[in-house]
């Protein structure tokens, strides 16, 4: 890095002093209480001395913060929604990605928040019709999933679903084919049914036939059979259907006396079908990574490596524009972020991220036309250039910040994005705690307004991202940062600290950096390093954008995308 880092020292009693007022202010802040731009005012002083904090502090703060957490969790209202069921529960946005998902359906299709529909082996083709049947029909509708047993047996599942227009997510919960032990002594009392018939009735009200019932309990067919006939003569009813309805009736009003949450059903809009965003994982070296793809499948191939702001395709707008423009988008998610795991600490981030971009790219036989990198993400396309130089056309990047070379450029940040720079530059254990409380903050303003803690006070952008078209793609990218809790994040600051100023000098790739002429974060004239690093990379002001430049001129930036790859 080029700007000096201060060294370590021993605790003083001034730190002493200020402990537990800063404890308690953290406390404040995590509960709303008070401002986050209260506890930045406190801090800074401290970030801006020569010496680090005293290791006392950081131990109570992390110690205040780790209990925090715990309780952030419950206060997230999209998992509220599916944390409070007893069976399987989900939140699925309209693309069909997975936004949250209660610990019963992470256990039965053994899933991740962010994966797809292919995590619940149902197609696109029956989503789009479950989604019809909701556009055009009150109430509820169902879809089956399948989950695979540890035989590779695969299991029906039905869901029964509701469209949530405040959160633009259909919320699913299983059918329970199971009761509480209330319920089920009950039906001993009410009806004689032994141990066995209520296991079977079990069976029944799932849709399971006498052959399956016999198959999975390892009894004979006959044995079931006369079993069923006894269910039938002990409930009063003639059929296996009518046994099977009263049964599952029973299961499904315990589970809604069971449930207090509001699900805030209503209608879904009738043009339920968008440009689809294809998601996947694979291993490397033991490691879940994650990919995104969209677009057009026949145009020219693009990777995308994308900011912490603006999601990888979750926004409707870079779907079809891709379309549009005929680019097929491919999108890696970097450690940290989404599904891709963090990698060893003795493993450089980078050479990480490129290691798993070269192996989707490996599997997948594609070979880039263009990168596409928002923000930070800058870094790493301009690392793999420097290992893979290749045929690649052209880099596009957008709102991209320079390497540090000016103590000046995190002066001029706001300050509640310069204290996450300041902090991981003077104490790295203290952006890690900072890191914390924004998942905190993240998590108790909610799915709809989580970028507030990005842009909240900034403008042209707070009101860009109050838009009605980005809430969708706001939604959608919720999970995708905060999976882990920030930790993508936590390793971009690294990145950012890290002195990447020789791979802009050596940067032989036509280049175009797009740059918001209003932007808070960057501003304009700082991108003139750039230049200066390489008089080749040309620059390109937007007027009367800003940091959401990604998000409020979509159409420029793929039309420029488009335009790049073609000359």
């Amino acid at each position: 890095m080029l700007i000096r880092t201060p060294g370590s020292s021993q605790d003083t009693p001034s730190g002493q002093e200020r402990s537990p007022r800063l404890k308690e202010l953290v406390r404040a802040v995590a509960t709303g209480a008070e401002d986050f731009e209260h506890l930045s005012r406190e801090l800074m002083p401290l970030l801006q001395r020569a010496n680090e904090l005293p290791p006392h502090i950081a131990l109570e703060l992390s110690t205040a913060l780790i209990e925090l957490e715990a309780d952030s969790a419950a206060d997230d209202q999209l998992y509220a929604l599916v944390n409070n069921h007893g069976a399987a529960a989900l939140a699925l946005a309209r693309s069909g990605q997975i936004l949250a998902a209660n610990a019963p359906a992470s256990a039965l299709f053994g899933l991740a928040i962010g994966d797809g529909l292919r995590a619940l082996q149902i197609s696109r083709d029956e989503f789009d019709r479950f989604a019809r049947r909701l556009a055009t029909a009150p109430g509820a509708s169902l879809i089956k999933a399948f989950c695979t047993t540890p035989s590779s047996r695969k299991i029906p599942v039905l869901f029964s679903g509701t469209y949530s227009p405040g959160y633009r997510a259909f919320l699913l919960r299983a059918l329970q084919n199971y009761w509480p032990h209330s319920v089920d002594l009950a039906l001993a009392e009410l009806f004689g049914l032994s141990a066995s018939e209520r296991e079977i009735l079990s069976g029944l009200s799932c849709g399971q036939t006498s052959e399956q019932i016999a198959a999975q309990r390892f009894r004979a067919i006959g044995t079931v059979r006369q079993q069923v006939k006894s269910i039938l003569q002990k409930l009063g009813v003639d059929t296996q259907l009518e046994a099977a309805t009263m049964a599952a009736a029973a299961a499904a009003t315990a589970a809604a006396h069971a449930d207090t949450v509001d699900l805030k059903r209503g209608p879904l809009p009738r043009n339920t079908r968008e440009l689809p965003l294809e998601l996947g994982s694979f291993l490397r070296d033991g490691r879940p990574v994650g990919y995104r793809r969209f677009g057009d499948p026949a145009g020219k191939a693009v990777i995308l490596f994308h900011g912490p702001s603006f999601g990888a395709g979750e926004y409707a707008a870079d779907r079809r524009l891709a379309r549009k423009y005929h680019l097929d988008v491919h999108a890696v998610e970097r450690p940290g972020y989404g599904r891709t795991e963090v990698p060893p600490a003795d493993e450089d981030i980078l050479s990480c991220h490129v290691g798993d971009l070269q192996a989707y790219l490996v599997q997948s036989a594609i070979t880039p036309a263009a990168f596409l990198a928002h923000e930070v993400g800058l870094i790493p396309a301009l690392e793999w250039l420097r290992r893979y130089p290749g045929d690649l056309r052209c880099l596009l990047g957008v709102s991209a910040a320079p390497p540090f070379r000016e103590l000046e450029q995190i002066n001029a940040m706001p300050e509640h994005q310069a204290i996450f720079v300041q902090a991981a530059r003077q104490a790295p254990w203290l952006a890690r705690l900072m890191t914390r409380l924004l998942t905190i903050r993240t998590r108790r303003l909610g799915v709809e307004r989580w970028t507030d803690v990005i842009f909240k006070g900034l403008e042209p952008d707070a009101d860009v991202m109050r838009g009605p078209a980005l809430r969708s793609g706001i939604i959608g990218s919720y999970s995708f940062y905060l999976n882990q809790l920030g930790a993508g994040f936590e390793l971009d600051l690294r990145m950012m600290l890290d002195d990447w100023s020789p791979l802009v000098s050596g940067l032989q790739v036509p280049t175009l950096l797009m740059h918001g002429e209003r932007n808070p974060t960057t501003p304009l004239n700082y991108l003139e390093i750039f230049r200066r690093l390489n008089p080749a990379v040309c620059i390109e002001p937007v007027d009367g954008a800003g940091l959401t430049l990604a998000v409020s001129h979509p159409e420029l930036i793929y039309r420029r995308l488009a335009g790049f790859i073609q000359s």
